[in-house]
């Protein structure tokens, strides 16, 4: 049985109370999820430019010397 087998079969088991409880945590995580995706997407591509060659090959050079 895998973990969300096991999880799903003991939310069976609760009352409604519990359940609530549950979503609420559930949709707190997914929000505190999306906010974090959101914030970092601000941020992708934010240093394009910045350097005149590839990150990679700058990086490949630093670790050479």
């Amino acid at each position: 049985m895998t973990k969300v087998q096991y999880l799903l079969k003991e939310i069976n088991q609760l009352n409604i109370t519990d359940l609530e409880l549950i979503l609420r945590a559930i949709n707190q995580k997914i929000a505190q999820e999306k906010k974090v995706l959101s914030i970092l997407e601000e941020y992708r591509g934010i240093g394009k430019g910045i350097w005149k060659m590839d990150a990679q090959n700058y990086i490949n050079q630093a670790r050479s010397q």
